[in-house]
C-alpha cells in the first residue's frame, strides 16, 4: 500500500511542475532546480510517512491475528482439560506461549526455535497440544533436585542385591524402553537380553492401559495398536508418571537422573559401578510436575543406555528404601534374584504401589506356634493391571482376584522366571459375561524377537481336554486357564509357544 501511494505522489509532483513550467516564464533555471528539489524532499517526506503509517497499521492487524489464534487456543485447551483433567494447563503467560513449541527431548534443539506461532494454524497447535498434553508447552515446575550420597547409595544397593557389593550386570545396563520397528508390533518394548523382564513388562501393560483405554478411550480394534512414534513417546511418559505418582502414595514421586558427573565418593565396602555415582534424585510434589518433569528427560529412560535401571531406582525413592523394606514378608529379602531376574516384590512395586511378597488378595495371618503370628502380606485392593501365574498352575501360589480380574483387561504373565503381557482390546471384557464366552486375547513377548501379532481366541463356551501323560500344553495356555477353567483356546494360526 505504501508504494503505490508513493508512487501516485510522485505522479501528481511530475505533473504539477510541468504546470508550473508553462505559467512561470520568467524564473530562471537555477531558481525552477531549487523550488523542484524543495517540493521532491517534501514529498518524499510526505510519502515516507503515509508508509510508516501503513506498516505500523499492518503490524498492528498481525498481532490482533496472534492475539485472537492465542485467544483460540487457550480456549481449545481449557475446554479439553474441562472434559480430561490429565491434560496440563498451558501458561498464562502469552508470551511464553508465542516462544518456539517443541517436543522436549532433553537438550534443546535448535532447529525447534523455527517453529513460530506464525508457521502453523491455530487448529494444528491445538491438535498437538491434545495430543501431547506433557511433552509440548514449557512449563515452570518445582523440584526439589539433590545428589544421591554415600549412604543412600548403601541401602538402595542392600535393597537391591542383598548387598552393597552387588552391582547391575550388563544385560541390565544397555535396557532401555525403545520400542519395536515391526510394522504390526510398534507398541512393543524391546527386550534387548535376559533380567529386567518384569520391569519391562510391568512398564509394558500400563503403557497398552494407556494407549488403548485412555488415550483413544474405549478401544474396540487393532489399528490402536499402531502408534506414531509421538504418541509412544507421549504414552511412555504417561505411564511411568503413574507408575511413580502410585509409589509415592500420590504424594510425591522421585524421577532419577544421570548428572554425567560423579556425586560422592565410593568407599568402604561399597562397589562403585558408574551409576549411582551420577545420579541427582528430582523430587515432585504434584503430578502435573512429574509428567513435565519426565517429558523433558524421557530420552535417558526410551534412549539412554540406562534407562531401565533408572526407572527402577526413581520408583524405589519414590516409594524410599524403607518402605519398600517394610512390605516385604521377609526383612532381607531384596528386588533382584539370582542372575539378575525381577523378583515378585518388584513387579508387585510397579503395579500396585507396594513391594509385597504375595499376590494373593489382603493379608494372611498364620500362626506360627507359642502364640506367634506371622503376617503375609497380599494385594490390598483391585490393581489397574492383572497377573496370571505359571506358579498357580502348579499349585504353588495362590493369585487372588484383586489381580486375576483387574480393572484393565491387561496382565502380566509370569510363566518359568519371565514376565510377558497379554490383553484384551475390549475394555468391557471383564464386566460383561456375554464378551466373556468368546473373545480374543494379544500376546507380546519383548524377549522373544517377535515378529509377528499373536492373537488367541479363548472359547469358554467349549472344554479343552489335555492328555496329562504327553501333556504338551503350552505354558501360556496354563497361565490363562487359571483364570478361565478349561477354556479352548485358537492360536489362529500361529506356531504355538513351547
Amino acid at each position: 500500500m505504501g508504494q503505490d501511494f508513493s508512487a501516485k505522489m510522485w505522479t501528481d509532483l511530475i505533473a504539477s511542475l510541468s504546470d508550473s513550467s508553462l505559467n512561470i516564464n520568467n524564473v530562471s533555471e537555477s531558481t525552477k532546480d531549487l523550488s523542484a528539489n524543495k517540493l521532491c524532499e517534501k514529498e518524499k517526506a510526505r510519502a515516507q510517512n503515509s508508509k510508516d503509517k501503513t506498516l505500523l497499521d499492518l503490524t498492528a492487524k498481525d498481532e490482533s491475528n496472534k492475539n485472537s489464534r492465542l485467544q483460540f487456543l487457550e480456549q481449545n485447551l481449557r475446554s479439553k482439560h474441562e472434559r480430561n483433567p490429565r491434560v496440563v494447563k498451558s501458561s498464562d503467560d502469552r508470551a511464553s506461549c508465542r516462544q518456539s513449541f517443541r517436543i522436549y527431548n532433553g537438550a534443546t534443539d535448535p532447529a525447534a526455535k523455527d517453529l513460530q506461532l506464525d508457521d502453523v494454524g491455530p487448529e494444528e497447535m491445538t491438535e498437538k497440544f491434545i495430543r501431547n498434553p506433557v511433552l509440548s508447552l514449557p512449563a515452570k515446575i518445582h523440584v526439589d533436585s539433590s545428589p544421591l550420597d554415600l549412604r543412600l547409595a548403601v541401602d538402595v544397593k542392600n535393597l537391591l542385591f542383598g548387598s552393597s557389593r552387588g552391582c547391575f550386570n550388563e544385560e541390565w545396563k544397555i535396557q532401555n524402553f525403545k520400542f519395536s520397528e515391526v510394522p504390526h508390533l510398534k507398541y512393543g518394548i524391546v527386550q534387548k537380553k535376559g533380567g529386567p523382564c518384569g520391569i519391562l513388562a510391568a512398564v509394558q501393560a500400563c503403557f497398552l492401559q494407556k494407549l488403548l483405554f485412555e488415550e483413544n478411550g474405549n478401544s474396540k480394534g487393532s489399528q490402536h495398536l499402531q502408534p506414531t512414534p509421538t504418541q509412544r513417546t507421549s504414552c511412555l511418559v504417561m505411564c511411568l508418571a503413574d507408575i511413580l505418582w502410585r509409589a509415592g502414595d500420590k504424594k510425591k514421586a522421585v524421577v532419577a537422573l544421570s548428572s554425567g558427573k560423579q556425586q560422592f565418593i565410593p568407599a568402604g565396602r561399597y562397589k562403585a559401578d558408574g551409576i549411582l555415582e551420577m545420579l541427582m534424585l528430582n523430587t515432585v510434589s504434584c503430578f502435573d510436575d512429574l509428567q513435565v518433569l519426565l517429558g523433558r528427560s524421557i530420552f535417558q529412560f526410551e534412549t539412554g543406555p540406562f534407562g531401565c535401571i533408572l526407572f527402577l531406582l526413581s520408583a524405589v525413592f519414590s516409594r524410599s528404601v524403607e518402605l519398600v523394606r517394610a512390605d516385604f514378608d521377609v526383612p532381607d529379602a531384596c528386588l533382584i534374584g539370582a542372575h539378575g531376574y525381577c523378583t515378585q516384590e518388584l513387579v508387585n512395586l510397579l503395579l500396585t504401589g507396594r513391594a509385597m511378597s504375595n499376590v494373593f488378595n489382603d493379608n494372611v495371618e498364620l500362626d506360627s506356634g507359642n502364640g506367634n503370628i506371622t503376617l503375609l502380606k497380599g494385594i490390598p485392593c483391585r490393581s489397574n493391571i492383572g497377573l496370571l501365574s505359571l506358579f498357580e498352575h502348579y499349585k504353588a501360589c495362590q493369585v487372588g482376584s484383586y489381580m486375576k480380574t483387574p480393572k484393565y483387561p491387561i496382565w502380566v504373565i509370569c510363566s518359568e522366571s519371565h514376565f510377558s503381557v497379554l490383553f484384551c482390546l475390549r475394555k468391557d471384557l471383564l464386566n460383561d459375561w456375554k464378551i466373556e464366552r468368546k473373545f480374543d486375547l494379544y500376546y507380546y513377548d519383548g524377549l522373544a524377537n517377535q515378529q509377528e501379532e499373536i492373537r488367541l481366541t479363548v472359547d469358554t463356551t467349549q472344554t479343552c481336554i489335555t492328555d496329562k501323560e504327553n501333556d504338551l500344553t503350552p505354558p501360556l495356555e496354563q497361565c490363562i486357564r487359571t483364570k478361565w477353567k478349561g477354556a479352548a483356546i485358537d492360536w489362529n494360526g500361529t506356531e504355538p509357544i513351547l
